[in-house]
């Protein structure tokens, strides 16, 4: 046996455990007698203490079936040998079984995630999906009701985005604002009023590829089938507690696969708690998965903003992550600007060519683009015949080399920092990655925002 398997197998044991937070003695014996049986050692204890619960589940699903078989008998084992199997252990064992030994379609698996900064609940039951799927969410839809009663009867309660969107579209804007502001009172108010927005337009492919993947990081949430997402514990990795959940694909049996899943919960395990949160016009749930909800998008990290030049507070700002760009002149603000217009055609080439042809052409374009830098460097008001030269590499290199660094302060609050950066593509071309539409500018009003593809004035300057 491989020690990464001797690692694992320690990993998961350990993992229920410690998964109702109540150490027996007999689960000790238990703990000898297979550190005896696949001769673990304590170096592979230690490795298998680096391990989260996702990979050692990886690591045993290229063992022999006879093995993965063999194991989760003796898991069972471990979650009984104190006489009773708790809730916790129940869902794990649920989770090694459809991850291991049940041949089960559609796919099972585990995923890890560091969640330190938001809590998840562990009574929810949320579906997750990158991509609408219409047959998936038409079933969920027509039989609502009857998969809420067959979670709510086993102690979980499902969590459908739309429905939760749905439910804030009851309250009046005014309402969810000043109920916002007041549970967040740190939060601007042009912040808080972005999140209720976008919290009543809740959609679950969004949620799972800006939320889940790009804030808290978890990339198998970029490009995932529907699924339900089930907390099935913790662990502690190091000194960091990670939370670990089932993520089972659905198919258009949505109501018998949920089924199949809470009856081999209930093997295990019988509920004696019914969840039951009421849902009324004008009643705001800030409980469970509401309140996550909230938090996570009130959560400042790993926001996909869009990038606002305003030249009347002579400010470039990211208003859905609250924030803007510090201790920048003028002509630093200026040239971004240059850099977020230019780069919809595909930025600026500043290397100087050889030959006298295109040398000629090379010089007509530098022109341009001094031409455009000065008018913007006049809107963020600054005299014209002061701004900067471009095409002096000295003085060009240390203004993009000062705009990355104050980017680089925000990269744990921007979703892909390094997009939002000037930066020299494979065609030697200085542009800023982000997508086009994500480049705005305002009006005499900070909250009339607009795209500088819509703007005329933007748009002149850029045909110079």
């Amino acid at each position: 046996m491989k020690q990464t398997e001797r690692a694992s197998i320690f990993r998961i044991v350990s993992d229920l455990i410690k998964a109702d937070a109540i150490i027996d003695t007999r689960e000790m014996e238990k703990l000898d007698s297979i550190r005896e049986k696949y001769a673990i050692k304590k170096e592979d204890e230690i490795l298998g203490s680096s391990y989260t619960l996702s990979k050692a589940v990886h690591i045993l699903l290229d063992s022999p079936k006879c093995l993965q078989h063999e194991l989760v008998a003796t898991f069972n084992e471990v979650a009984m040998s104190d006489c009773f199997c708790a809730r916790e252990e129940a869902l794990l064992l649920v989770a090694l079984r459809l991850s291991l030994t049940l041949d089960v379609n559609p796919e099972c698996k585990i995923v890890s995630i560091d969640t330190s900064s938001v809590y998840i609940d562990p009574t929810q039951i949320l579906y997750v999906e990158s991509d609408f799927d219409n047959d998936v969410n038409w079933e969920i839809n027509d039989k609502f009701r009857e998969i809420m009663a067959e979670v709510r009867l086993a102690g979980f309660d499902l969590v459908y985005l739309p429905k939760i969107a749905e439910h804030y579209r009851t309250i009046s804007n005014s309402d969810l604002l000043r109920i916002a502001s007041f549970l967040y009172p740190t939060a601007s108010l042009d912040r808080v009023e972005n999140v209720t927005k976008q919290l009543q337009g809740l959609s679950t492919s969004e949620f799972c590829k800006d939320q889940l993947s790009g804030k808290l990081g978890v990339k198998e949430f970029s490009v995932i089938a529907p699924s339900l997402m089930i907390k099935i514990g913790n662990s502690f990795v190091g000194n960091k507690e990670i939370a670990n959940f089932l993520l089972v694909e659905l198919d258009k049996e949505v109501i018998n696969t949920i089924r199949n899943i809470l009856d081999l919960f209930s093997e295990y395990y019988h509920t004696f708690r019914l969840n039951y949160l009421k849902e009324e016009k004008g009643r705001f749930i800030f409980t469970g998965f509401y309140k996550q909800i909230f938090d996570i998008y009130m959560l400042r990290k790993g926001i996909k903003s869009s990038v606002v030049i305003d030249v009347y507070r002579e400010t470039i700002r990211f208003p859905e992550a609250d924030i803007k760009l510090e201790k920048l002149h003028r002509r630093e603000k200026a040239l971004y600007a240059l850099f977020l217009m230019e780069s919809a055609s595909g930025g600026i080439n500043f290397s100087k060519p050889t030959t006298p042809r295109q040398l000629a052409k090379y010089e007509k374009r530098m022109v341009a683009v001094q031409e455009k830098y000065k008018l913007i460097y006049k809107k963020f008001g600054g005299e014209p015949q002061n701004a900067p030269n471009l095409t002096i590499s000295e003085i060009r290199l240390p203004m993009i080399a000062l705009i990355k660094k104050q980017l680089k302060a925000l990269g744990e609050i921007l979703f892909h920092v390094d997009d939002y950066m000037i930066q020299r593509n494979m065609f030697g071309n200085y542009c800023v990655n982000i997508h086009p539409s994500l480049c705005c500018f305002c009006g005499v009003n900070a909250k009339d925002i607009y795209k500088l593809s819509d703007s005329e004035e933007w748009q002149k300057i850029s045909a110079l």
